[in-house]
């Protein structure tokens, strides 16, 4: 399961990566604003945070 919010929007649950990815994609992002993000629910890491994809290095973020 996976949960994506974007700016103006409460945070959604998806079943998959796929369809939280297509929910935030084309989101703009500002400076000082929430920036979009996705997350695995499950381990509750960040996979995507502002549009990038963050590195999976053994670190919680």
């Amino acid at each position: 399961m996976f949960e994506a919010a974007k700016l103006g929007a409460s945070p959604q649950r998806f079943p998959n990566l796929e369809a939280a990815i297509s929910y935030i994609a084309g989101t703009a992002t500002h400076a000082g604003e929430v920036r979009p993000w996705v997350r695995n629910v499950d381990t509750k890491v960040f996979l995507i945070i502002g549009g990038r994809v963050q590195p999976q290095n053994g670190v919680n973020q």
